[in-house]
């Protein structure tokens, strides 16, 4: 990760540098503009685009996201609300309270947190629709391609495609390669975890490939420890809506996204599980 994060700083210095702007200027200039004010219900919404991205496109993004960083940095924006600000703290504790006792619906706490700040921080209504529209480009897509990822994971799901898979992959797995079930199956966690859910994955794939590997004497537990290799690559997969949000707020498309990103992840999840094999927590042979 080290490793990875160094060559992705000189990439970055060498990107600014090419655009004329050095990480000097760019903190003059957020400091120079961060003093202009700013309209109301401008907020930092945005949407993943989609087709190719040419030298200007890219200008255009850097400098709609220059300006969301510039607005979310004002000290003076008429979205600030520092009055109310002890109460929208204990809102967000009691919300995180009710999401870790998990003992009513996420979405109905969502929904009843979110209608409580609004009418608290923007009593005009007009306002409350200013602040909604300001985010409405983010939340339309991701919800979207959250619902478009809940489709496919019922069509793999509820037609036995997944259990078809894992019985697959244990036919396809020649008896003298058997003790290294574990090491296949770290493999094989990457892409899997990538087109799958963990839940899929976890409960429909991997109890079978368990259950294969234990003719050839690798213990349930050296298989769960495979299983999680390919986590890195599963953060990446378009099935996470955290990476959905992100690449929304970032104004960065999902497939500009995943050219810098899942190869690295790829190394990565290699690496742990060359280190695991070396340390003897994942058996071969």
């Amino acid at each position: 990760m080290v490793v990875l994060a160094y060559f992705l700083g000189r990439s970055e210095r060498r990107r600014l540098l090419a655009s004329g702007r050095t990480l000097e200027r760019v903190a003059e200039s957020l400091r120079a503009k961060s003093v202009q004010p700013v309209p109301v219900g401008a907020g930092f919404g945005g949407s993943a685009g989609t087709g190719p991205v040419g030298d200007g496109d890219h200008r255009q993004v850097d400098d709609a996201a220059h300006a969301d960083i510039v607005r979310s940095l004002d000290s003076n924006r008429p979205t600030l609300r520092p009055k109310p600000i002890w109460f929208n703290l204990g809102l967000t504790v009691a919300l995180l309270t009710l999401l870790g006792l998990d003992i009513l619906p996420l979405a109905l706490v969502f929904v009843a947190a979110t209608a409580v700040a609004l009418v608290v921080n923007f009593p005009k209504q007009d306002d409350q629709v200013a602040a909604i529209k300001s985010h409405a480009s983010s939340i339309v897509s991701v919800v979207a391609m959250v619902f478009a990822a809940a489709v496919l994971v019922g069509v793999l799901s509820g037609t036995g495609m997944v259990t078809a898979m894992a019985n697959g992959i244990v036919a396809a797995v020649p008896p003298a390669l058997g003790p290294w079930f574990a090491v296949i199956t770290g493999v094989l966690s990457m892409p899997l975890t990538f087109f799958l859910t963990n839940d899929a994955f976890y409960f429909g794939i991997l109890p079978i490939l368990t259950e294969a590997a234990a003719h050839y004497d690798i213990a349930p537990v050296e298989m769960a420890r495979a299983s999680i290799i390919g986590q890195p690559v599963h953060m990446t997969s378009p099935l996470v809506p955290a990476l959905l949000l992100l690449v929304s707020l970032a104004r960065v498309s999902l497939a500009d996204h995943h050219k810098k990103v899942i190869w690295r992840s790829v190394v990565c999840s290699l690496v742990m599980l060359a280190t695991a094999v070396g340390f003897g927590v994942i058996p071969i042979g």
